[in-house]
């Protein structure tokens, strides 16, 4: 665990600010629909395990992997249903009511708040209405950083730009490949907050996917954030 004060906190928002349960649910229905109507039969099995494999294989775009395994790894037939799939899924923002609280326990302790990818015309109107959007400093790197977690580098970037060292900063989310992870690369405090489906199932590789602190829920985090050194 690092021990220079902290002063920001990088926040990934899935399954922490928001509730992706739906999300999921309409997704894993898209690429049943997708995959059925490309010629591949798709059963309640066949679904459960391609869920199961792209969670456990720590896959960076899970739903991409479960249609990688429903076609059987036919490259091409995959590329024209991940194609669909891009296209037709349109995720709502759905905040979790205790998203303002999260926040709020953030600037208590007087840390800036970011996230490590640009927010989305609908995950930034839903943060407006929330009257929460003013309370995020830095809305992920700029467009043409063409990099995503899980490179070290964004995290790098972002606390570069929050005016901290990896020391001073600590990063928050539910995925141990995509946030853990880098985050233990280049030396943060670590939250893992385990909620969704990635949250409740994924299990650390080895020592680097350890987090500094572990929440169950949301009221665990919050009794958590304060005691953060």
């Amino acid at each position: 665990m690092r021990h220079t004060l902290a002063s920001a906190i990088i926040i990934d928002i899935a399954d922490v600010l928001t509730d992706e349960e739906r999300n999921d649910q309409e997704a894993i229905a898209l690429v049943r629909q997708i995959v059925a109507t490309a010629g591949q039969r798709v059963t309640e099995e066949a679904l459960r395990k391609a869920e199961t494999f792209a969670i456990n294989s720590f896959a960076p775009s899970p739903f991409e992997a479960m249609i990688f395994k429903l076609v059987n790894r036919d490259t091409t037939l995959a590329l024209r249903c991940i194609s669909a799939f891009r296209k037709n899924f349109n995720p709502i923002t759905n905040l979790r009511k205790d998203a303002p609280d999260i926040l709020q326990a953030c600037k208590d302790r007087g840390w800036k708040i970011a996230t490590p990818s640009r927010l989305s015309d609908e995950q930034a109107g839903a943060l407006e209405r929330a009257r929460i959007l003013q309370m995020i400093d830095v809305a992920g790197p700029p467009g043409g950083m063409k990099i995503e977690l899980p490179d070290p580098r964004v995290l790098e970037f972002l606390v570069g730009t929050l005016g901290a060292t990896p020391g001073e900063c600590i990063m928050l989310g539910t995925r141990l490949d995509n946030d853990i992870r880098p985050a233990n690369m280049i030396r943060m405090t670590t939250i893992h907050l385990q909620q969704g489906r990635h949250g409740k199932n994924q299990l650390p590789r080895d020592l680097k996917d350890v987090p500094d602190y572990e929440a169950p829920d949301v009221q665990a985090l919050l009794h958590v954030l304060p005691t953060v050194v």
